[in-house]
């Protein structure tokens, strides 16, 4: 879609309420498209919003991006599985899918010991 961000969005869904399609009852059709490539994290409290448990999401999404385990460790990634953030990859304004970056983290931390 060429110059997407220019339109009110009125046939497109949003977690954060930012598309003019808020306001009708439209049925809107999902796909996997994503609308992009990957972007900069941005911690906007989409993360808060839909994560369950009780931890710090966005610290703990931004050390596993960056590879950082042990602050990862910290922040409480050993307690979770790829299901876990499978709400966090959904509300992601910047299009990271969690689950993996979480399985690699973990595996690297078990073979470092």
């Amino acid at each position: 879609e060429f110059m997407g961000w220019l339109s009110p969005g009125a046939n497109k869904h949003s977690s954060l309420r930012i598309y003019l399609s808020q306001f009708f009852k439209k049925r809107i059709p999902y796909t996997t498209n994503t609308n992009g490539s990957e972007r900069a994290m941005v911690p906007v409290g989409a993360y808060e919003k839909v994560m369950p448990l009780d931890i710090l999401p966005t610290q703990l999404l931004r050390s596993l991006i960056v590879g950082d385990t042990q602050v990862a460790q910290t922040l409480g990634c050993l307690e979770l599985d790829e299901e876990d953030l499978a709400l966090c990859t959904y509300v992601c304004p910047g299009k990271y899918e969690f689950g993996p970056i979480l399985r690699d983290n973990l595996s690297r931390i078990e073979k470092e010991g």
